[in-house]
């Protein structure tokens, strides 16, 4: 049974998963819309507003844990000096 669990598993491994968030993530903070499947959409959901939420603090620490999830210094600069503003 499923009760209580959390993810969707996307019919990948976890690594795969993992990379998969990832670059969906970057996609949406550098161009602000993509286009994916209903199911992908909503696991990139639960990803990535945790990670939108530590932008509200602008601090080294949260700098690096955000680009700890996303590994791409175009988009962090871009969700702390522009997204984070509109949050």
């Amino acid at each position: 049974m499923r009760h209580q669990v959390k993810g969707f598993k996307l019919g990948r491994t976890a690594a795969h998963r993992k990379a998969t968030l990832s670059s969906l993530a970057e996609a949406l903070i550098q161009h602000k819309r993509i286009t994916t499947t209903h199911v992908k959409a909503k696991a990139l959901r639960m990803y990535v507003e945790p990670i939108i939420t530590k932008t509200k603090d602008d601090t080294t620490a949260n700098r690096r844990l955000v680009f700890a999830h996303l590994q791409s210094k175009d988009a962090v600069k871009e969700l702390f000096d522009v997204i984070a503003a509109k949050v």
